[in-house]
């Protein structure tokens, strides 16, 4: 049984009352992870200017951290008494308590708080640590995760006021963070393919490491209409999307210590030059997915379409407007590959034809198509 007041939980919370809704700076926020001998725990507090009656929000938790459960007591929310702190502050060792405070884990690893007063007793402060909430850390999962540090979101949000003796409603902005390290396995263990027969694939990383023999790695910034031209990185750095390139193609795993160089970036989505990754997965409908639509491993254009990237995968953005329907590869001779990988490998892509979805055409019949970097119309 944990030191501190366990709250009633309750299985199903209401929907949130519809009501007139102001929007306020006033913000919950998320503590790093404490150790109290036995547990992890954080501590969410409240930076306010009223004092309120109550509140409830919605705590989106990183895959690899759950709230603790008990068959018996329920889950480890704890109100956070210690010391007299908020919403309680100054009541010394006699401690009156007029709030009530439910919650609920819903799918998709989401923790519903509410509290309210049934009394509609004011908090006796406007700022503090509302509640502690005990969790697992599932150490398996961190090792294999290419997300360098877990970002957890807050949503649905209401803060609760008595003004002029009815309920009034205000919204704190919808909040993401990155507050844990302390208790977050650093040491990652990532698996890399890369096929034998496309030689070519992406990859973003959330730490440093060695190229291994046969793994080659392209930092991309430019391009000539539709080829791009790509640099030959030394190594691989953290939170950097590159193009791979596996004469034999690569299968194996790329070992370090996950950091992240830009703490206040709340999202798992890197940008560097033409290139994006992504460390978390990602749908995608915008920029050039790397395909293989027959013709060998190109950049097509997503046209709107979803693409779902995997972890560690990263697609072309190019800077400006770009009406090219595919982008192919040109390598710095530095690295000892003087070709061009061109839509099909022995032949003269100058002589090919595509249509205008990127698909190679044979027996063109009426229309236009791209020929090189030129368009070619068929009467």
């Amino acid at each position: 049984m944990k030191r501190k007041l366990l709250l009633a939980v309750s299985c199903l919370l209401l929907p949130l009352a519809m009501r007139a809704q102001t929007p306020t700076d006033d913000t919950f926020t998320v503590s790093d992870l404490e150790w109290d001998g036995e547990d992890y725990f954080f501590t969410v507090s409240l930076t306010g200017t009223k004092n309120y009656v109550g509140y409830n929000l919605d705590i989106f938790l990183p895959t690899g951290i759950t709230v603790m459960n008990d068959v018996d007591e329920g889950y480890y929310v704890y109100i956070n008494t210690d010391d007299g702190v908020y919403p309680y502050k100054g009541k010394g060792n006699n401690k009156t308590y007029y709030h009530t405070v439910s919650c609920n884990v819903l799918p998709g690893n989401q923790l519903r708080v509410a509290c309210a007063s049934n009394e509609n007793k004011e908090f006796t402060a406007t700022s503090g640590a509302l509640f502690n909430v005990y969790v697992a850390i599932d150490e398996a999962t961190f090792t294999s995760s290419f997300s360098p540090k877990p970002i957890v979101r807050l949503s649905g949000m209401n803060l609760t006021a008595v003004e002029e003796g009815r309920s009034a409603k205000y919204v704190p902005a919808d909040y993401a963070c990155r507050p844990f390290t302390t208790g977050i396995p650093t040491a990652r263990t990532l698996a890399v393919n890369v096929s034998a027969a496309n030689k070519i694939g992406t990859l973003i990383l959330p730490f440093d490491t060695a190229l291994p023999s046969g793994l080659k790695a392209y930092t991309c910034s430019g391009a000539e209409g539709d080829l791009l031209t790509l640099s030959p990185a030394q190594s691989i750095s953290t939170c950097t999307p590159y193009i791979v390139y596996a004469e034999s193609g690569y299968s194996g795993s790329l070992s370090g210590t996950a950091t992240l160089t830009d703490g206040s970036n709340v999202t798992d989505v890197f940008a560097s030059g033409y290139l994006t990754g992504v460390l978390t997965g990602t749908t995608v409908s915008t920029g050039y997915i790397l395909q293989d639509q027959g013709s060998g491993p190109l950049f097509y254009d997503a046209d709107g379409a979803n693409f779902m990237l995997p972890a560690g995968r990263c697609y072309l953005t190019p800077s400006g407007d770009s009406s090219a329907k595919s982008f192919r590869f040109r390598f710095d001779n530095a690295d000892g590959i003087s070709e061009t990988l061109t839509p099909s490998l022995g032949e003269d892509w100058r002589g090919l034809l595509y249509d205008l979805s990127g698909r190679r055409v044979i027996a063109p019949a009426r229309g236009i198509y791209i020929q090189g970097t030129r368009k070619i119309i068929v009467k």
